[in-house]
């Protein structure tokens, strides 16, 4: 992508940080719907109704704003899921909620933009910084909920619950990518396998 890590003027623009959130919102809507490839300043900027200076004064350089860009995917699509799961129930809840979720991050602007921001991890190693730092953050929120369903189980026994985790994570990310390639998967049959598998360990484990 032509200027990624390019500086720029530092004249301030109007706008404050209602413009930075803007940039920042922007740069989504133009990964989702352009890629990254076709993601520059000049794009972001028309989408944002701004100038391509307020880039630069914001974010010091593409690198930057896409460095913020993934900082507020991560931050917002952990909280997404979380909530779409069942909250602090999604231990409980997220057998029949799994489906939607899936769905939903696959056909929303965010799960479209994640995808194209790691593809131009492999360029930038500001954003690859990011972006390794946001699959940390999805693998302990992960984690966190696996080790409510299965701590104390003959899984936990086995296996790492971390480890299990990054499987998770690994297989939630392949089935997004084949849902945003048009594969038609069985989200509900898939949804219930997992329950049962879950269902059957958490049970050996309150029998024991």
């Amino acid at each position: 992508m032509a200027g990624v890590a390019k500086a720029g003027p530092r004249t301030a623009p109007a706008g404050g940080d209602e413009l930075r959130s803007k940039l920042v919102d922007a740069t989504i809507r133009v990964l989702a719907r352009d890629g990254f490839a076709h993601t520059s300043a000049r794009a972001i900027a028309a989408e944002a109704a701004t100038v391509n200076g307020s880039i630069f004064y914001y974010f010091g350089s593409m690198d930057g704003l896409l460095a913020a860009t993934a900082r507020t995917l991560a931050a917002r699509g952990i909280q997404r899921i979380r909530d779409g799961l069942g909250g602090d129930h999604a231990h409980a809840e997220w057998p029949r909620r799994l489906r939607e979720v899936m769905r939903a991050e696959a056909d929303g602007d965010d799960g479209r933009a994640v995808m194209e921001l790691f593809v131009g991890s492999r360029t930038s190693p500001v954003l690859a910084a990011e972006v390794r730092a946001a699959i940390d953050q999805a693998i302990a929120f992960a984690t966190a909920e696996l080790q409510a369903v299965l701590g104390g189980s003959a899984l936990d026994a086995l296996l790492p619950m971390t480890l299990v985790a990054e499987l998770a994570a690994a297989a939630f990310l392949g089935i997004e990518i084949l849902l945003q390639n048009g594969r038609d998967i069985d989200l509900d049959g898939l949804a219930t396998t997992l329950a049962q598998g879950l269902q059957l360990i958490a049970a050996a484990k309150t029998r024991r």
